[in-house]
Formats: C-alpha cells, sequence, structure tokens
C-alpha cells in the first residue's frame, strides 16, 4: 500500500510538469524512481516501456581482463597533459573548487558533512601538491571508513543489480552476487570504486583520449539510468559527447574526482530502496 500510494504521487506529479512542457529527461529520472520503489513493471505499466538507447556516438575503449602483470617490465610513466583551463585559474579560484570537492567527497563516501578541521587540513594537502585520489585514498582506508564496513547491513538487490552491471560493463569483470551479498555498502563502493581507478591509471599510461572515452560511456550511463541521483546538471546530463569533451578539457585529477563522487553517490541511492 505504501509503494502505491508513492507511485500514485509520482504519477501525479509527473501529469503536472508534463502540463508544463518539461523535457522528456523528467520522465526518464520519475521512471528511475518508480523502477528502484516498485520494479520494472509498475514503472512500464505506468510510463510505457523504456526507449530502446541509442549506441553511443564515442565508442568504448579496450577494457583488459588482467589490468597488471608482475612479468611487464614495460614503463608505467603516466601520459603528459596540456594545462587546462583550469590551471590556469587564479590560485583561490582553484583552492574553491578543491574546497567544494572536499566537501562532497566526504558526504558520498561517509554520508556525512566534513568537518571544519577536516576541510582545513585536505586543502593544505592539495595547496601542498596532493592529489585528489590520494585524499580519497586515506579516506577509505582509514579507521573511521574500516568502521563503516564493519555495519552489519545487506547491500539491495538495487544496489547488487547494479554493481554487476558496472562492473561487467565498465570493469571487464564478473563478480559473483552471492559474495557481493556478503558485503555492505561501503565494502562494495570501496572495492568498485578503486578497480576502476586500476583501470584509469592502465589509461593514463596507455592513451589519455581512451580514459575521456571510458569515462564518457560511463557517465552517459549513470546519467540515464540514475540521474536522480546526480545533483547537478552537468552530472545528469545523458551525452556521451558531452562528457567526452568536458573530460578533454579538464585535469586528469578532476576527471578522477568526478568518477569516484558520482559512483558513490549513485551507489548510495540504491542502497536506499
Amino acid at each position: 500500500m505504501k509503494k502505491l500510494i508513492i507511485i500514485l504521487s509520482l504519477c501525479l506529479c509527473f501529469n503536472a510538469i508534463a502540463q508544463e512542457n518539461v523535457e522528456p529527461g523528467w520522465k526518464s529520472k520519475l521512471r528511475d524512481v518508480i523502477t528502484q520503489v516498485a520494479g520494472v513493471d509498475w514503472s512500464n505499466k505506468l510510463l510505457g516501456s523504456a526507449p530502446v538507447a541509442e549506441a553511443s556516438p564515442i565508442a568504448m575503449p579496450e577494457i583488459p581482463v588482467q589490468l597488471k602483470s608482475t612479468t611487464d617490465v614495460t614503463s608505467y610513466t603516466k601520459k603528459i597533459k596540456e594545462p587546462t583551463e583550469f590551471d590556469k585559474l587564479p590560485k583561490e579560484r582553484q583552492r574553491q573548487f578543491d574546497y567544494k570537492f572536499i566537501e562532497e567527497l566526504f558526504l558520498v563516501t561517509r554520508k556525512t558533512d566534513a568537518k571544519d578541521e577536516d576541510l582545513a587540513n585536505w586543502l593544505n594537502t592539495l595547496d601542498q601538491g596532493g592529489s585528489r585520489e590520494g585524499i580519497y585514498q586515506a579516506l577509505v582506508l582509514d579507521e573511521v571508513y574500516n568502521g563503516l564496513e564493519s555495519i552489519p547491513e545487506k547491500p539491495t538487490e538495487q544496489l547488487l543489480d547494479f554493481s554487476l552491471h558496472f562492473s561487467e560493463v565498465f570493469l571487464n569483470q564478473t563478480f559473483n552476487k552471492e559474495s557481493l551479498n556478503q558485503l555492505n555498502l561501503y565494502s562494495i563502493k570501496r572495492i568498485l570504486t578503486e578497480k576502476g581507478l586500476d583501470l584509469i591509471e592502465y589509461y593514463e599510461v596507455k592513451d589519455l583520449d581512451m580514459f575521456y572515452r571510458w569515462y564518457a560511456n560511463f557517465s552517459a550511463d549513470l546519467a540515464k539510468k540514475h540521474g536522480v541521483h546526480l545533483k547537478s546538471q552537468v552530472r545528469s546530463e545523458p551525452s556521451a559527447a558531452y562528457h567526452y569533451e568536458w573530460a578533454k578539457s579538464m585535469p586528469v585529477q578532476h576527471i578522477k574526482s568526478e568518477y569516484i563522487i558520482k559512483l558513490h553517490a549513485v551507489m548510495n541511492g540504491q542502497q536506499l530502496f
């Protein structure tokens, strides 16, 4: 009964929105919410079958099954990217973006606001040349996050299904659903995010354009299927071409931080239903 009330309320809201000629993106977001609350069948009954997604104009790069080999002695020198427009911003303006990143990172990883001292300390780390990826690694490997991973909370079916889809499509790996079911949200987030960062490191050495194309398809897939959990217009943009051009224009660390934040945000959302 509770689910039915929620669905009917959503439909009434959607009808009101539709009368104001809001773009079809709203229907996609509504479909996502109904699917997570009541399942695909209810979503199709109320909104009709989901349209078949068009092929991405940005070709997915090769995703190797095995990223690192102990016998591989080739150079691991990463490709150097030319300075971007962000790099040319005044230092104080860059610090504002870094501050916002740290705020978001705490929120999506730990689902809590960062303390003032945390913000100051990590901002100082970035000022001294630290990386956004390094801050993420520090946060998910400390005692606080270890405690979160110990919470006895089973992952939802939606979270498990999302994790399997992400790992198969974007990591070229197949996980055992029963094994994932033994972990909680925080463990699954850390494991999948780190595997994605390993793949990104591979692209950093091989070809940055492969990284941009992988990121573009990843971002478009999230936006189309889980845009309701992405809070900004840029992140909820469903165009792979848009995300590809954005990635080309930004520092590598910023692309990585967007990957981290978006993946954690969507996985947090999957655990709610």
